[in-house]
C-alpha cells in the first residue's frame, strides 16, 4: 500500500510542477535584444549575425559576452542593446547612473524606485571589442583596428538619456536605430563595384577577408541555455547529468517530454510505473524546413538532476529535470 501511495504522490509531483516566472526586467531585455536582432535579418544574412558571443580574454582565463556581432563588408560591428526604461545620466566618475521611476512617477520630478549605478557601458564595450580583434589575431585572422566598430543601442523610447550620453558617436538612440540597421544593408550597386574593385581602393573587406572573419567566429561558443516550465530562461555551463552523455559537436538541443496530465500520470501510477521524462538529443546543424534529425532518445526519471553553472553564480546549481522544458547547447 505504501508503494502505491508513494508512486501516486510522485506521480502529481511530475505532473504538476512549480512554474518557475521571467523577470519582467530581465524579460524585457531578453525580447529587445530577439526583436533587435530580427529586425538587422531584414538586412544582412543570418550567417554574418553572431549573437551573444563569450570573447576569451588575453589569458584565456575568463569570457566576456557580447551581445551582437554582425559582419559587413565594412568591417566588424559590436554591439551591446539595452532595453533600459527610466532616466539615464553620467555620474562623476564617468559611470552611467539609471533612475527608475515608480509608475506614477511623470517627468524628472517622478518618484524614483531605485537607482543602479552601470560602469560606462561604451567604455566596456570598447575593451570587449578589443579582446574579440586580439582573439582573431591569435587565430590567424589579422584586420585593422579601424575595422572593429562599437556601438550601445538605447531601444526604448521611453527612456530620457542626458545629452552628455545620447551625444557620444558610438551610441544609437531609439529614433536613430532604423538608420542604424539599414546601414548594413548593402545595395546591389554596391555589390558590383565591390567585386570588380580591389579590396585595398575601397577600403572595405574583401571576400577572402570576410569569409576568414566568419569561419572564426564561428567558432566561438556562447552560453547554454536552460528554458525552465513558466518561462524561466537560465544562461551558463551545462556541466553533466548522470544520464546522459552529450557531445557538443554533434548535439545542439535537449528536448525534455513530460507528462503533465494528473489523470493519466495517476493511472501509469496504479499500474506500477513511477514518472519519468524522456530527452530527445537534436543533432547540431539538423534542422531543415519540416523536421530536426535526432541521435535517439533517452528516458530518466523524473527527479534527475541537471547540474548547470548558473552565469554568475560561483557554485553548480542542481536542476530537477522535471522542470526543464530544453536545453540548447553552445559550441
Amino acid at each position: 500500500m505504501f508503494r502505491i501511495s508513494n508512486r501516486l504522490v510522485q506521480a502529481h509531483e511530475a505532473s504538476s510542477p512549480r512554474e518557475h516566472l521571467e523577470e519582467d526586467h530581465v524579460r524585457a531585455g531578453r525580447d529587445g535584444e530577439t526583436s533587435f536582432v530580427q529586425r538587422i535579418r531584414k538586412h544582412v544574412s543570418d550567417r554574418d549575425i553572431f549573437s551573444d558571443l563569450r570573447v576569451p580574454d588575453e589569458f584565456q582565463t575568463r569570457k566576456h559576452e557580447i551581445d551582437v556581432v554582425v559582419l559587413t563588408a565594412h568591417g566588424v560591428y559590436c554591439i551591446e542593446v539595452k532595453n533600459w526604461s527610466g532616466e539615464l545620466e553620467r555620474g562623476q566618475d564617468g559611470s552611467w547612473i539609471q533612475k527608475r521611476l515608480s509608475a506614477n512617477g511623470k517627468g524628472r520630478n517622478g518618484t524614483v524606485d531605485y537607482v543602479i549605478q552601470h560602469h560606462d557601458v561604451v567604455a566596456e564595450l570598447k575593451v570587449r571589442t578589443n579582446l574579440l580583434r586580439n582573439h582573431m589575431l591569435r587565430a590567424g585572422c589579422g584586420l585593422k583596428q579601424t575595422y572593429f566598430h562599437s556601438r550601445v543601442v538605447l531601444l526604448n523610447p521611453h527612456l530620457r538619456v542626458e545629452d552628455g550620453i545620447a551625444s557620444d558617436l558610438e551610441v544609437i538612440m531609439y529614433d536613430k536605430c532604423e538608420e542604424f540597421i539599414a546601414s548594413f544593408q548593402q545595395t546591389y550597386l554596391g555589390m558590383i563595384t565591390d567585386a570588380i574593385s580591389p579590396a585595398l581602393i575601397t577600403g572595405q573587406l574583401s571576400y577572402a577577408q570576410i569569409d576568414q572573419v566568419r569561419n572564426v567566429l564561428k567558432t566561438i561558443g556562447t552560453w547554454d541555455v536552460v528554458d525552465l516550465y513558466g518561462g524561466k530562461r537560465l544562461i551558463g555551463d551545462f556541466k553533466s547529468c548522470k544520464q546522459v552523455t552529450v557531445n557538443r559537436k554533434e548535439t545542439e538541443l535537449l528536448e525534455f517530454s513530460h507528462q503533465r496530465n494528473g489523470y493519466v500520470s495517476t493511472m501509469w501510477a496504479l499500474l506500477g510505473y513511477m514518472p519519468q521524462v524522456s530527452v530527445t538529443l537534436y543533432d547540431r546543424g539538423g534542422a531543415g524546413w519540416l523536421w530536426h534529425s535526432s541521435s535517439g532518445v533517452i528516458n530518466m526519471p523524473y527527479n534527475a538532476e541537471i547540474v548547470f553553472r548558473i552565469c554568475g553564480e560561483e557554485a553548480d546549481a542542481k536542476i530537477p529535470a522535471n522542470d526543464i522544458n530544453r536545453i540548447t547547447l553552445s559550441i
